[in-house]
């Protein structure tokens, strides 16, 4: 679980860096060949999308009440698994750790 928080940081900074360059490209202060790819920008949006997620073990280390991140955790899987690829409660790197044969299918779809 602390390499998946540690990963979800990285991916967040690389974020905001792929934001950062394509607003600097927008106001035209940096040359348009650094102007992040489609892939770099999905892939900064599907990590925006993980913030909401994440906010929740976040609290966690702000209020730390014994189980309530184990308890968030089992609920949220229990309605992923219920919801199926409808909603989608966990961070990205989370996922990867607690439902690995999940993301090998996902992995599948994407290539």
């Amino acid at each position: 679980m602390l390499w998946a928080l540690m990963m979800e940081g990285v991916e967040t900074t690389q974020m905001v860096k792929v934001f950062a360059r394509q607003g600097t490209c927008k106001l035209r202060l940096t040359p348009a060949h650094r102007n992040p790819t489609p892939e770099e920008l999905h892939e900064a949006m599907e990590q925006l999308k993980d913030i909401p997620r994440f906010l929740p073990f976040f609290m966690v280390f702000a209020l730390p009440i014994p189980g309530i991140a184990e308890g968030y955790t089992v609920a949220a899987l229990m309605l992923e698994r219920r919801l199926g690829d409808r909603m989608r409660f966990l961070p990205s790197q989370f996922r990867h750790v607690l439902r690995p044969e999940v993301n090998e299918a996902e992995d599948a779809e994407i290539k």
